[in-house]
């Protein structure tokens, strides 16, 4: 009797976490089947390329509404919650950047959502769509790394003069959570209530200490990989230091811009760009830079396929909405033509 009350206290428990998983309401978009369990996936707009958005660790997909509304327009974009974040449920174990990328191919086949796509990942969200575009090259289009992760960046912070550890050293061990972290305030009240949630519940708790976990594995998997084929590549790095002041800290900080410049570096068609107004949450901090990078590679995309001037001017479009002097050239090789372009190979990487 006394098993079975427990029993039957820990399902009603169980039942009631479940529930509260969507606590927030119904979701922006639609519930896909992924083999019997269910991933958000969220899309508007019209015209190809489509764009797919991952997010960072612990990211949401309602962080990137203002860069949606900007780019819905000339193309399709969606944005996803990976497996057991947002509306997502979990996904099998270990939640590595390699299951990312199957489980997006999934999604993206199940939804009956066309390629080839531009892939945009920002920081960890950054491996998966360098796995995916790696993987499977006949479905991208292009790829935009937004403050993304490098595929060294654990072993190279680690190693002397910086020793900086930024991923746990095992698979295996706890990850203690502190207070809710300070929202950016450009983030709309449901992204912020999502994100409070998200740091609240089991589920996305759990989610995002394995993905810690397993960054190393996720390292492991995008070297393992065929190295990038030529494609549009654009890498938007931000532009305000992060690290201490201090030789350290300027180490630190240079190391990042270094890393930032191997990845653009992995495709011949590439442009490398400097946020110089924002920190790492690009997207929040300078949303029209973001559709500018994005829409530079679809643009870059379709005159390869071809396409004449008017279908090829959304990068032209969101270059006059910005403020010159709000991001540098560091490289650029797209050949898209634009009405302005200052290419300033600007060695001055971040702002005090």
């Amino acid at each position: 009797m006394r098993d079975g009350r427990w029993l039957a206290i820990l399902a009603l428990w169980l039942l009631g976490a479940s529930a509260a998983a969507h606590s927030l309401g119904a979701p922006p978009g639609r519930l896909v089947d992924v083999g019997g369990r269910h991933m958000h996936l969220y899309c508007i707009g019209r015209g190809a390329p489509t764009v797919v958005i991952d997010t960072g660790l612990g990211g949401t997909s309602l962080e990137w509404d203002a860069v949606m509304r900007r780019i819905g327009g000339p193309s399709r974009v969606c944005v996803y919650d990976r497996a057991g974040y947002g509306w997502s449920e979990m996904g099998p174990y270990p939640r590595t950047s390699s299951q990312h990328a199957n489980d997006l191919y999934l999604l993206l086949t199940n939804a009956g959502e066309e390629g080839p796509f531009v892939l945009a990942g920002h920081s960890y969200g950054g491996y998966t769509m360098q796995l995916f575009a790696r993987r499977y090259p006949f479905l991208t289009a292009g790829l935009v790394l937004i403050d993304a992760s490098h595929p060294e960046q654990v072993e190279r912070f680690l190693a002397p003069p910086y020793r900086v550890r930024i991923a746990p050293s095992s698979s295996f061990g706890l990850v203690r959570f502190g207070d809710v972290p300070k929202p950016h305030p450009a983030l709309p009240r449901i992204a912020r209530d999502l994100i409070d949630f998200q740091y609240r519940n089991w589920r996305p708790r759990r989610t995002l200490s394995y993905e810690l976990l397993g960054w190393r594995e996720s390292e492991v998997a995008l070297r393992a990989e065929p190295p990038l084929r030529p494609m549009p590549l654009v890498v938007l790095t931000r532009g305000r230091r992060v690290w201490p002041a201090g030789a350290h800290g300027d180490a630190l900080e240079q190391l990042w811009i270094n890393l930032q410049t191997e990845l653009a570096a992995q495709s011949p068609i590439s442009a490398h760009l400097l946020a110089r107004a924002s920190g790492h949450q690009i997207h929040l901090d300078q949303p029209d830079l973001v559709a500018f990078a994005i829409a530079l590679a679809a643009d870059a995309w379709r005159l390869r396929q071809g396409a004449g001037p008017a279908l090829t001017d959304a990068s032209a479009h969101w270059l006059s909405q910005l403020d010159m002097q709000s991001f540098s050239w560091l490289r650029d090789s797209l050949d898209v033509p634009l009405p302005v372009r200052v290419v300033q190979l600007d060695d001055r990487a971040f702002t005090p």
